[in-house]
């Protein structure tokens, strides 16, 4: 089945695959739409120049032989599986989390598992599992088993994409479409610290107002000082932690506390940053004085009083 997929503007500028010829490129960036969420897809060159060619004179098998020779593709059997990889697919490539795994084996014949929360949608964790191990996707037959879009998928989101278009400023620098390299095992997550919020959970009841989170808070309003930042610091803890409901759960807590402290009015008793009322000078200055003296009236006056 065919799906989107992105295609970068590094990919024109790739020196080796500019060495190809224009089918052989064509090719190429065709197998992407052609391959799983893992970037491998059946090695039948018939069934790919159908998908892809259906009108042109061209030899698909020479075209992966050549795609193969400058380290774009791997082509490999196992298990009785015949197999193209696309080299680096998912450091160029985003899958939908709701596309179903693939079921093909990697070269050295494991499956990729995904597991799925509602939805049908990949969560993030996933597992390995050996093809000779299941029997009944040995010999290409499918397994209900490891098929997730019709188990868990909505028929009409199975072969649905987010297409994400990155330009690089520097396509040297992202290395695009470099001949496959090992993958290395992937490094341990570190949590957060414990005194800050973890993104999609409760706040927790020990929640003190990170350091880093209170410098932003002064330089976004440094009319509150220090000393009241802090409470408000203690009443955003206050708010959030005896908060019920989807409320009480946020996505993003940082960016709750920005919100918080945008909203915030000043507190009684400090002023805002600038000269203040007191420190103006006085519209009545250097006034005469007034004296009983300026106010008396002649003793002799002749004439109208006006």
């Amino acid at each position: 089945m065919a799906r989107a997929r992105n295609i970068k503007p590094g990919l024109f500028e790739n020196e080796e695959l500019a060495e190809l010829g224009p089918f052989d490129r064509l090719l190429f960036i065709g197998l992407w739409t052609l391959a799983d969420r893992e970037g491998r897809l059946e090695d039948r060159p018939k069934r790919i120049k159908m998908k892809l060619f259906p009108g042109d004179d061209y030899d698909v098998d020479e075209g992966l032989a050549a795609l193969a020779d400058k380290g774009f593709v791997s082509r490999y059997e196992v298990e009785g599986f015949a197999v193209v990889e696309v080299a680096n697919f998912l450091k160029h490539q985003k899958p939908h989390g709701t596309e179903k795994d693939s079921l093909l084996p990697d070269a050295n014949g494991f499956l990729t598992v995904n597991e799925r929360g509602k939805g049908g949608c990949v969560t993030g964790g996933k597992h390995l599992v050996h093809v000779s191990g299941v029997p009944a996707i040995k010999g290409n037959n499918v397994n209900p088993t490891l098929d997730n879009g019709s188990a868990t998928v909505a028929p009409q989101s199975d072969n649905a994409l987010i297409l994400r278009f990155t330009d690089s400023p520097n396509p040297e620098e992202e290395q695009e479409l470099a001949p496959q390299e090992q993958r290395p095992a992937p490094e341990p997550e570190q949590g957060p610290p414990a005194n800050e919020a973890k993104r999609g959970t409760r706040l927790p009841a020990d929640w003190t107002l990170p350091d880093d989170w209170l410098a932003w808070a002064l330089s976004e309003r440094p009319e509150f000082g220090e000393a009241a930042m802090r409470k408000v610091g203690e009443s955003f803890g206050d708010h959030w932690r005896a908060a019920t409901g989807k409320g009480a759960t946020k996505l993003d807590w940082q960016a709750t506390w920005r919100n918080w402290v945008r909203n915030q009015r000043i507190p009684i008793g400090v002023q805002r940053a600038g000269p203040s009322l007191g420190s103006r000078p006085s519209n009545f200055v250097n006034l005469p004085k007034h004296t009983p003296d300026m106010y008396r009236e002649e003793s002799a006056h002749d004439g109208p009083n006006f």
